[in-house]
């Protein structure tokens, strides 16, 4: 046997640079810390090196869930749930419709899906405010008031 060809090696092309493996395993790092202390957290594919070959091996092995919310705030953002639950996909675009960043969020819910006490707060009162305008007449005065 002489030289390399008496050696059976196979060459696979994978495509990509490597790095979804990376990422893939940092998910899986971030899900364990999920479920065993609660810790939230996320990671930024806008950041690294990914080629579109990454890209496509991360959609094909988290696969696609249940849930996809849009927010319209500053751009739009596509949140949707991956086939893997507690792992979401966040991205944000600007007004023509170009990625800005983009997040592997592992968390029970999405950050940005939450909505702020405050907001809450100013919820209640306008809905106080609606049920005013419909029954203004009412003993309660439209609403009973709670003590925040």
């Amino acid at each position: 046997m002489n030289g390399l060809n008496g050696i059976g090696v196979k060459v696979v092309h994978v495509g990509g640079n490597g790095n979804a493996h990376a990422v893939l395993r940092e998910i899986e790092a971030r899900l364990q810390l999920l479920v065993e202390k609660g810790e939230e957290g996320s990671i930024d594919l806008s950041g690294l090196p990914l080629m579109p070959e990454d890209y496509d091996l991360l959609e094909e092995t988290l696969g696609e869930g249940e849930v996809v919310a849009e927010v319209h705030s500053l751009g739009p953002t596509r949140i949707h749930e991956t086939g893997i639950p507690g792992v979401w996909w966040v991205t944000h675009y600007n007004s023509d419709d170009e990625v800005l960043a983009e997040f592997i969020e592992v968390a029970w819910c999405p950050e940005i899906l939450l909505t702020p006490e405050d907001d809450v707060k100013d919820g209640l009162e306008a809905l106080r405010a609606r049920l005013f305008e419909l029954n203004p007449k009412s003993p309660l005065g439209g609403a009973p008031s709670l003590d925040l």
